[in-house]
Parts: structure tokens; sequence; C-alpha cells
């Protein structure tokens, strides 16, 4: 965390020390696919616990600092958890997600571009299920993975834009690699840490710009 923090602060710096530049920026749009897991442990789960798939859908606003660097802000509606343990187990928790990106960008028609940041996860809705009760809220159950209510973790990825009428379309490959533990600690549970992966899709346009 405090190394990703150092080269954040590293880029921002050098993205600041650029000759002066038009700063734009843009809002839009995201929405895709979720693959997502868990590092967990308990005697409730096997070591290898299965994957849910899930989807988000958010917004996004972006400041561009240089011709190669930008501030990317989101808001995400995100499903995470994992499918099974040990066959009878299942977590599905959701999110609104808050990354914080630096983007490092070709600037260009066609703009490959780099992302990597913080993201802070406000649980929306918890179920679970176990050998003895099914789709229960999380909260509620006897025995098996309970959660705090929030998540937090690094998150990055690589995608491409493409000049699209007003706008940019965009695809995005980014995974989320969950810091926090987000289990209640119990005799059945002792860590769950999620694990997810986003094919995402999404269009931007330019709302406004100022010179640097």
């Amino acid at each position: 965390m405090r190394r990703l923090a150092l080269a954040l602060i590293a880029a921002l710096w050098a993205a600041g020390a650029e000759p002066a530049v038009a700063q734009v920026v843009s809002a839009g749009v995201r929405g895709g696919l979720n693959w997502a897991t868990s590092d967990v442990g308990g005697f409730l789960f096997t070591e290898d616990v299965g994957t849910r798939s899930g989807s988000h859908v958010g917004l996004i606003a972006k400041a561009d600092l240089s011709r190669y660097f930008a501030v990317q802000f989101e808001a995400v509606y995100s499903q995470k958890g994992f499918a099974e343990g040990d066959g009878v187990v299942a977590l599905d928790v959701n999110y609104v997600e808050l990354p914080v990106y630096l983007v490092v960008q070709l600037p260009g028609r066609i703009s490959p571009h780099l992302l990597a940041g913080l993201v802070l996860g406000l649980e929306t809705g918890c179920t679970a299920t176990t050998a003895t009760q099914r789709d229960v809220t999380c909260a509620d159950i006897a025995a098996g993975p309970r959660t705090k209510g929030a998540d937090s973790g690094l998150i990055f990825g690589l995608g491409v834009s493409l000049d699209a009428g007003p706008g940019q379309a965009f695809v995005d490959g980014v995974y989320n690699l969950g810091l926090t533990d987000i289990a209640q600690v119990s005799l059945e549970v002792t860590r769950i840490k999620t694990r997810t992966f986003y094919a995402s899709a999404g269009y931007m346009i330019k709302i406004g710009s100022a010179s640097r």
C-alpha cells in the first residue's frame, strides 16, 4: 500500500511538471461482467472456493493532468463474493465501490491506457448459503460467513479507448485485490478477502476544459 501511494504521488508530480496543456474534464458510464472469488479461511471452506459470476455498472469522472496522465474517480455498483466452499457454502455480497485511479494514457484516436489506484467498497447487501440455510441475510445467519460492511483494496488494469462520435468508447480489464478481511471472525470462518476481475466497457464525453 505504501509503495503504491508513493508511486502515485511521484506520477502526479511528474505530470504537474510538464508544460502547460489544456486540462480536459470528461464524464461517462461503464458496465460489464464480474468474476469474483475470495481468499478464505475456516473449516467451512475448501482451500480454493469457486467463482461467483456477476455484473457491475457505474459512473465515471476523469480529469486529464497532462497528455499522458489523468485522475479518474468512479462510483460503481458491483457484485462480489464466491460461488461455494466445500460444496455447500456460498457468499453473495454487493457493494457500491469508489475507486480512485491514476491513468497513464497514450494520446491518439486509438488510446491504450493503464489504470492503478485504491478502492473503497460500501456494502449494500449480503446473503449466504450453508448446509442448513439458503439465501439467508448475512447478519442473520446462525453459522457461516458474516461480513463487516466495508471492503478496500488495490485496483489495477489496462484498456483501450477509441474516438467515437462526440466522445470516446473504451474497454477495460481490471483486477480488484481486496486487502480488508471482511469476515466477522467465528469458529467457522476466520478470513475472507475478496478477489474480483472486471471485464468492462463504457463511453465518456468531454464536459469542459481549462488551461494549466
